[in-house]
């Protein structure tokens, strides 16, 4: 019996431990698209590879694609301030306080006064809805009741770890809405010039092998070459999920009663597998990073044997042997 329960809960052991594998991600985004994933029998496709395509006219086509994950050196984090006031001269005094104490604090925790800076982006005055409310200047233009203005602040910083610092030091000047964070390296020419190395050196093995070991004339062939690259940044690789977890801010309920619960909505960054890619450089790269796609093609025409050349002769009545150009 000690031998029959040892089974079953090993069993049961290795089922949590390899369902595990998967992720909160799989139950909290339970949407159409997903589900069309999963047969009835809740188990993934098989056939993701499609079978290779043979070209026409002799042409054999080879493709190499690299992949390069960096980590950024530069971050630019983006916050936006609006402010409402009775005139215009009050709300800009009003924002302008806001950010001059927000940049202050900056400064304290290391970001200098050249990193930050200030972006107008909206200035709106703001009218009376009811009719008998509206009042009319002597030149007939209606009298705003009050403006609206929104500014960016975006702030240049080296240091992913300061943003934790840039967020409480914004929320202490109502600043809540971080609008975005870029980042950037110095030195993508050079990560490109690599990537082409690598992209090139690697078609060059597999033409040689396909000519060793296939037979292939492909040395003597008519090559033509096409690439193409891009830049993904972290910004553009996160996704969204429903968490599986509740939340609630209110303290202790009182008695009979039950607090409102809160299902987060949170994201998380979803990297470029590295399924479609022959070669991977920083693969074990720990954290969001800018991901180097680099796309090098080749086609080779093969040429076909020379074909053996047929003479014509004319024999005359004379017995004279005359060549016949056929066209």
């Amino acid at each position: 019996m000690k031998i029959k329960l040892s089974i079953i809960f090993l069993i049961f052991s290795l089922a949590v431990t390899n369902a595990q594998v998967s992720d909160n991600r799989n139950l909290g985004n339970q949407n159409e698209s997903q589900k069309s994933l999963i047969n009835e029998n809740n188990t993934r496709p098989q056939n993701i590879l499609a079978s290779p395509k043979f070209k026409k006219n002799r042409v054999v086509e080879l493709n190499v694609k690299v992949l390069s994950n960096q980590k950024a050196e530069s971050y630019v984090a983006v916050f936006n301030l609006t402010q409402m006031g009775k005139t215009a001269d009050e709300t800009n005094t009003l924002l302008l306080d806001r950010f001059n104490g927000f940049a202050q604090d900056l400064q304290t925790i290391g970001i200098p006064k050249e990193n930050i800076y200030l972006d107008m982006v909206r200035f709106l005055p703001l009218y009376e809805d009811e009719k008998g409310k509206k009042i009319f200047t002597k030149t007939h233009n209606e009298v705003p009741k009050g403006f609206e203005m929104q500014q960016n602040v975006h702030i240049k910083h080296n240091d992913s770890n300061f943003m934790g610092k840039i967020i409480s030091a914004a929320a202490r000047y109502e600043i809540f809405d971080l609008v975005k964070v870029d980042c950037s390296v110095s030195n993508q020419e050079s990560i490109y010039i690599e990537m082409r190395k690598k992209a090139v050196s690697h078609l060059v093995k597999e033409i040689e092998l396909y000519e060793t070991e296939l037979g292939l004339d492909l040395e003597n062939g008519y090559k033509v070459v096409a690439e193409n690259k891009k830049a993904v940044s972290p910004i553009d690789r996160y996704s969204w999920y429903n968490a599986i977890s509740n939340v609630s801010l209110g303290g202790a309920p009182e008695k009979g009663k039950v607090l409102d619960m809160y299902k987060p909505k949170t994201m998380y960054y979803d990297k470029l597998k590295y399924d479609d890619y022959d070669i991977v450089d920083n693969p074990d790269i720990l954290g969001p990073a800018i991901q180097f796609i680099y796309n090098l093609k080749i086609q080779i025409v093969i040429k076909e044997k020379d074909k053996p050349v047929k003479d014509y002769f004319w024999l005359t009545p004379d017995g004279d042997i005359i060549p016949v150009k056929m066209n």
